[in-house]
Formats: structure tokens, sequence, C-alpha cells
């Protein structure tokens, strides 16, 4: 369960946070207004131009060599930091990769795949094109403010896109995918996976959170006192969907799927507002209630749909 000095402690450091990002960019703004000032300063080696008083470290590249032996992955995309052991900094990130090769921890033509160990891939691709999604594992010293190592932290998924940090150290990786098992992938992708927060480098067990539902998958975000985790569908007609686990704490355990629906707007549909005359105005405080969702393995992808169908938004 989530402690209530745990709680405070993130308040606290939210709070902090936003103090130093109003000192940190005050010098964006033209002197005595708050319009912003938008000059960049070029960047001589052509990475990433900045404000004044702003400055950047390339701590990670593709292709580098990690610490297992794998390099490090294309395509970095969701990541979330967590505190270390010794005043060391966990980074956890996706890769968005499918089963392009020369793109995953495998190197050019998937020269390091026969290293992994099979146990610990989720989908081997019958041997032939393993899927190269997953997520990589850098430890940052912030004192020394260098690199300590990098490891390969989960293997064997797809498009690994977003996902969200859980208040027990570890980070929920989403797939972006609704991929099924055939001819090219051993298993179906669509799921959410989680990867510990670890300064050792190891790979986790691939084990899907299936009971969070098979779909195109987006972002989490967890309620620290409950444990109820809310997920976001990264599809034009998607839903917002929350699990209610049956061990807060433990996603592995199993729970219960709900789509969101609007309280007397069944079904509220907002992507042809401007023909459909539905509208939603900023601002705007609107009941919800949940629904309880079934079959959520959805092996036929239309999860949103049959939620919809019900009532949800």
């Amino acid at each position: 369960m989530i402690s209530r000095r745990y709680f405070l402690r993130q308040a606290g450091a939210v709070s902090l946070g936003f103090a130093g990002l109003h000192r940190l960019f005050d010098p964006l703004f033209a002197a005595g207004s708050r319009r912003f000032n938008p000059a960049l300063t070029p960047d001589p080696r052509q990475v990433l131009d900045l404000p004044p008083g702003f400055s950047y470290q390339v701590i990670s590249r593709a292709g580098d060599p990690m610490a297992d032996g794998f390099v490090v992955p294309a395509r970095p995309d969701g990541m979330a930091t967590f505190p270390g052991p010794d005043g060391l900094t966990i980074l956890v990130r996706n890769h968005e990769v499918d089963l392009t090769p020369g793109l995953g921890a495998y190197g050019h033509d998937n020269a390091l795949f026969a290293r992994i160990d099979p146990a610990m891939l989720y989908d081997a691709g019958f041997g032939t094109k393993p899927s190269l999604g997953g997520t990589s594992t850098l430890v940052y010293d912030t004192r020394t403010q260098t690199v300590v190592r990098e490891y390969l932290s989960l293997a064997g998924t797809q498009r690994n896109c977003a996902g969200g940090p859980t208040p027990w150290n570890s980070w929920i990786t989403c797939e972006e995918t609704v991929e099924r098992a055939g001819e090219v992938n051993e298993k179906d992708h669509g799921y959410n996976f989680e990867v510990p927060a670890s300064a050792t480098p190891h790979l986790t067990p691939p084990v899907p959170l299936k009971a969070m539902g098979r779909f195109n998958h987006e972002a989490i975000a967890i309620e620290p006192t409950s444990g109820v985790v809310y997920q976001t569908e990264d599809r034009h007609d998607g839903l917002i969907y929350r699990f209610i686990p049956d061990t807060p704490g433990n996603l592995s355990l199993g729970g219960r799927l709900q789509a969101m629906a609007v309280t007397d707007r069944p079904s509220l549909d907002t992507r042809n507002w401007e023909e459909s005359g539905t509208t939603v105005s900023r601002n705007e405080a609107m009941a919800v209630r949940w629904i309880d969702l079934d079959n959520v393995e959805a092996p036929e992808d239309d999860l949103r749909l049959r939620g919809f169908a019900a009532g949800a938004a």
C-alpha cells in the first residue's frame, strides 16, 4: 500500500519542482512582463538550440555498447527517473521499435540476438523476426554527472511508446500496437509490462499484464492512495480506462477493467463535433460513471467499440 508519508513526500517534491521551474524559466520572458522571449542560441554542434542560460548534455546514443553486451536501442520514447542507491538516479526508458533490424539492442542485422536468454524474451518471432521493442535502463551518478551503466531491462515487446511510473519504484511500459500472433509474431501484442527500477543489470521477466486490457496503449497514471490505474488509448476513437487491481501495488494479480462514461450523455463522441453539434466547453465539469468491461484481451481489437456501444465516451 502507498503510505501517507510517501504521498506527502511526493507532493512536496512536486511543489519544489514547480518553484524551481519558475526560477528556471524567468530568463525566457522579457524583463518586466510575462511575454515569452523565443530567442534561441544556435548550437555549434547542431544538436539542440536553447534559450540563453540553458545547456544540455548528451548521456546516451543509440548504438552505444551497454554493460550487458548489447547496444542502446533506437527510438527512445516515454521514460521516468527513480531514486537509486548511494545517490544514483535510475532512468527507465521505452524504445518504440517494432521488427526493423538495426534498431533494437542486437545491433546491425540482429547479430547479438543469440546472446539473449530465450526465457527472458516475450516474442522471439520464431527466431527469425524478433520483436525489438522494450525498455533499457540507464544508471546515472548525479554527483559526477556521468553514466554508471546501461542495460536492456525488457525484451521482445513492440512499439513501447508511453506508460508511467508507479509509486512502488517501477515503470509500466505500454505497447502501442495490437499485432496478433501468426506467421511473424509468436504472441499477441497490445499489453502493459512492469519493469522494476534497478541499478543492477538484469532482464525483467516479460509478463504481460493482461487484465489491464489489450488495446493500442498510450499512457498510465496511478492514484497513489487507492492504487487505481488510469489508462489512455492512442486511437482517434479510443476510450479512457481505469484498472482496479485486486491487490493494490501488485498489478500482475489481476483486477477489474472499466471504461469512463459521462453521466446523462451516453456514448459521448466529440470526434466530429463540428458536424454532429456535440461540444464540450473548456473547463466544463462533467459527472462520470464507470462501465465494467469483459473479454478484456479483445482478440478482435474491439474493446473500445464494445465500450462505446455500452455507453462509454
